[in-house]
C-alpha cells in the first residue's frame, strides 16, 4: 500500500520539509530543538521522522557528526519530498544526488545550519532585529556576466532587518571558512566579490530578481566566518593581503562568538581604521 496518499502534514511537518530544502541535511537534535518544538519528547519527534521516512518524503544517512561520540542520523528530502516542497512554496532548487549519497561537504553544511539558527534564535529573543530570510547556496549562486568564471557562489545569503519593517533590510553574503582554508582561496573570493560589487546598483537589481528575495534589500555586505579564533585571525590577514584596491564592505566574525552573542560587538570591519577592533554590524 502507498502510504504517501494518507499522511496528513502538520504545520511542523511542512516547516521540516522546507527547512530540509534550504539546509539540505539536518541532524535529529536540530530538528527536535528548532522544528518540532510542540512535541512532548525527542522520542515522539523520532517517531514522526520514521513515519515521514516510511511515507517516502524524507530519508536518512548514518554518518560521523562533529560533537557526537558515535555516528548519528542526518535527514534529507527524497524526490517525493522535493515535490511536496514545490507544492508548498511554488519552486525548488535541488540536486537529486543529495538524496542518494552524502557528499564530503556535509559537515560544513551542518555547521552552517547551526550558525543560521543561532542568528534566528538570538536575534528574535534579544534584539530589535530578526532574520527575515535565509537563501541557500543553490539559489544564491549566479553567473553575473557571460564569462563562466564570473560566478557569485556564497554559502548563502542571510537577510536581517528590523522587526515589522520590510523596507530596510541588510543582506549578508555568508562565507563559512574551512578549518584549513588556503589564503589563495580566500583572496580569490574577495577579488570576485570586489568585481561584483563594483558593477553597481543595476547588477544588484538583477541579482535580486535572480534570487527572488522576499524582502526589500537596501544594503549588501559580506561576512566571512572563521571556524576558530586562530582561523578567524588568519582570515582577516588573508583578506587584508588582497590589496589596497579592495574597498567593499567585508566583515569577519568567529563562529564561537556568533554562538554566544550574534548581535553583539563581535564583527571585524575590514574597512575600518583598525580592522582588528570588533564592532557591531
Amino acid at each position: 500500500m502507498n502510504r504517501t496518499k494518507y499522511l496528513v502534514f502538520t504545520d511542523q511537518d511542512k516547516e521540516l520539509l522546507v527547512k530540509l530544502h534550504d539546509f539540505i541535511y539536518l541532524k535529529g537534535d536540530f530538528i527536535a530543538e528548532y522544528i518540532y518544538t510542540k512535541r512532548r519528547s525527542k522520542q515522539t519527534v523520532m517517531d514522526r521522522l520514521r513515519e515521514l521516512t516510511e511515507a517516502g518524503f524524507i530519508t536518512s544517512f548514518k554518518v560521523a557528526i562533529e560533537g557526537y561520540n558515535r555516528p548519528g542520523n542526518i535527514y534529507t528530502l527524497t524526490s517525493t519530498g522535493v515535490q511536496a516542497v514545490e507544492q508548498l512554496q511554488g519552486f525548488v532548487k535541488w540536486n537529486n544526488r543529495w538524496s542518494q549519497v552524502v557528499p564530503p561537504w556535509y559537515q560544513h553544511q551542518l555547521r552552517l545550519n547551526d550558525i543560521v539558527m543561532q542568528y534566528s534564535e538570538q536575534l528574535s529573543k534579544e534584539s530589535d532585529f530578526e532574520v527575515k530570510e535565509w537563501v541557500p547556496e543553490a539559489r544564491a549562486t549566479w553567473q553575473y556576466t557571460d564569462d563562466k568564471t564570473d560566478v557569485l557562489k556564497p554559502d548563502g545569503v542571510l537577510v536581517l532587518g528590523l522587526k515589522g519593517d520590510r523596507e530596510q533590510n541588510l543582506a549578508l553574503f555568508v562565507e563559512l571558512e574551512r578549518s584549513f582554508a588556503k589564503r589563495k582561496n580566500t583572496v580569490n573570493k574577495v577579488l570576485r566579490y570586489n568585481n561584483f560589487f563594483r558593477r553597481g546598483e543595476e547588477t544588484f537589481k538583477k541579482y535580486d530578481l535572480h534570487v527572488g528575495f522576499e524582502e526589500k534589500i537596501v544594503e549588501w555586505r559580506i561576512l566571512f566566518i572563521g571556524g576558530n579564533y586562530s582561523g578567524t585571525n588568519k582570515t582577516i590577514g588573508d583578506i587584508l593581503s588582497a590589496g589596497e584596491n579592495i574597498d567593499i564592505p567585508i566583515h569577519v566574525a568567529d563562529a564561537e562568538d556568533i554562538q554566544k552573542n550574534a548581535g553583539g560587538p563581535i564583527y571585524y570591519n575590514l574597512l575600518a581604521e583598525d580592522p582588528y577592533q570588533p564592532t557591531e554590524l
